[in-house]
């Protein structure tokens, strides 16, 4: 069989394009601008005209993951580095001006922030570097630095919209925020008409990425790790750049991030479910637990299981199950004498949102149930300490019971799961609560961290194993064909170096350990290989 290359769309293409063989590539430039304290909602509702302008020709995100903890600090450390906290612990890290000068002298880089530690600990390899006391002093820069030929990569901070939102509260109904967020975006609209009215203009190529570093809560009170405070709109604007709104249902899930499971209902029936092995381990049984993992319900009917170890055909079976309970969801559980309490959250949890749910156990004392870090339920018991919970059945099962047969609402539980935890110990209310969004738990300062027997990421992107971190190898197998991986947030802080240095022409080398992802490019034209 003989191939050959067909050139000639790639021909027509490029002269459609008014390219010439002659032509001279454009010089990269990129101005980036990172705001602290910009919420994610911000932009749908101040008027943000220069915004908008940028996002009529952009790669964006309203909910951008900013990243733990969720301050300024820990931010802009991420967005420099290209590496979660994990790697940069919000110190002195290598920042990706160190590589762009290791490859290419010649590129001239800017860093014109609020914060003087940022130019001190990370863009020290700048080749101008100014720290100002006011939004308006470093706007002034900027515009002086984009109007002549003195960088060709421009850091640039703006901190009012913090520090309104950390006095007033980040909220949308209070002008003073609302404000701070039109002063910036009249900024970032006239910094845009600088770049544009540039001399050279015709003969470069600009990126303006624009990304909030975190954003706040309503009270102005920061515990730097709430949906609210982590949850960040960003904003890659560029010619080389897709112009799409990037969303979680529409990305694929990638190695080393945080994703999770969808699990489905199966069209032909069959059950879909992951599956923890727990004979002869603390699991099983257990007197004291405390339960907590992240869901988003599907649709679903009647009462099945989102997890259990039970027979759930009957609820004074021994053991336990968290299950469906109308639009909310309980926990049903009982001995080995069939004595069964049923206890259940007071709020929804079919409204399309994620949401964090949690029960601890004391067979002795009492049972809490948890929603969102708040106690929604309780019941003192009657158990004595003879009293056995355990199941006949050897598994715990996210999605089904312990039988894995159940068919009520079935074939299973349809949803999305995320963090699973299991603690053999009884967690109070404000650790569940500081600790319900921490991802890589194993790592934290967790205080009952002896006591964690079961911690499931599924973060994983194939196959069926579904791995336990806890360290005490208690690792699950997901069964059935319907299921998804979907990653967590559509994009964050870490992907931003390594599009700031894609867009330079950087090659990222593989030994600088970087954490983020290259969006998809725009490809021009393609050669198309035929028979």
């Amino acid at each position: 069989m003989k191939i050959k290359w067909v050139f000639c769309c790639f021909m027509f293409q490029m002269i459609g394009m008014g390219f010439s063989f002659g032509q001279t590539a454009k010089v990269k430039k990129i101005l980036i601008i990172g705001v602290d304290g910009m919420i994610h909602t911000a932009i749908d509702y101040a008027t943000t005209p220069g915004m908008d302008k940028l996002i009529s020709e952009a790669s964006y995100s309203m909910e951008g993951y900013g990243g733990l903890p969720a301050n300024s600090t820990a931010g802009w450390s991420t967005l420099l580095t290209g590496v979660s906290v994990d790697k940069h612990n919000v110190r002195e890290y290598p920042s990706i001006v160190k590589y762009i000068k290791s490859q290419n002298p010649e590129i001239r880089v800017a860093s014109i922030v609020r914060e003087a530690e940022i130019n001190r600990l990370l863009n020290k390899d700048a080749d101008l570097t100014a720290a100002y006391s006011a939004d308006g002093m470093v706007f002034e820069k900027t515009k002086e630095v984009l109007s002549g030929q003195e960088a060709d990569v421009v850091f640039t901070q703006f901190s009012s919209p913090k520090e309104v939102g950390n006095t007033s509260g980040y909220q949308l109904r209070q002008a003073p925020y609302v404000l701070a967020i039109q002063q910036v975006d009249g900024y970032i609209d006239q910094l845009f008409e600088v770049v544009k009215g540039r001399q050279t203009y015709s003969e470069e190529n600009w990126a303006i990425f624009v990304v909030s570093t975190h954003g706040g809560t309503e009270t102005g009170v920061s515990s730097n790790n709430t949906e609210e405070e982590m949850k960040v709109p960003m904003i890659f604007s560029g010619s080389e750049l897709d112009n799409r709104q990037l969303l979680v249902t529409n990305m694929a899930a990638k190695e080393n991030a945080d994703n999770f499971l969808a699990i489905h209902k199966a069209s032909s029936g069959e059950r879909t479910y992951g599956r923890i092995p727990i004979a002869q381990t603390a699991l099983q049984g257990m007197d004291k637990f405390t339960i907590e993992m992240w869901i988003k319900a599907g649709t679903n009917s009647s009462d099945p299981a989102i997890m259990g170890d039970k027979d759930w055909g009957s609820g004074g079976n021994p053991g336990f199950v968290i299950c469906r309970s109308g639009s909310s969801w309980k926990i049903n559980f009982a001995n080995d004498k069939r004595t069964r309490y049923d206890i259940g959250s007071t709020k929804a949890i079919e409204d399309g949102k994620w949401h964090h749910i949690a029960v601890s156990f004391d067979k002795t004392k009492e049972c809490v149930v948890y929603q969102d870090g708040e106690r929604v339920g309780g019941a003192a018991l009657s158990y004595k300490e003879s009293d056995l919970m355990t199941s006949p059945f050897n598994y715990i099962h996210l999605a089904q019971e312990g039988t894995g047969t159940y068919g009520g609402g079935g074939p299973n539980w349809a949803g999305a799961f995320n963090e699973v935890r299991i603690w053999t110990t009884v967690l109070s209310e404000e650790t569940i609560r500081n600790y319900m969004y921490l991802p890589n738990i194993e790592k934290s300062n967790h205080p009952e961290l002896q006591y964690l027997n079961l911690y499931l990421k599924l973060d994983e992107v194939r196959g069926n194993l579904l791995t336990d971190y806890s360290g005490k190898g208690n690792h699950g197998e997901l069964i059935g064909s319907a299921s998804q991986r979907h990653p967590y947030y559509p994009i964050g802080l870490t992907d931003v170096a390594v599009n700031i240095l894609t867009h330079l022409g950087v090659r990222v080398q593989a030994s600088w350990g970087l954490d983020g992802t290259p969006l998809k490019s725009n490809v021009p034209f393609r050669l198309f290989k035929v028979n």
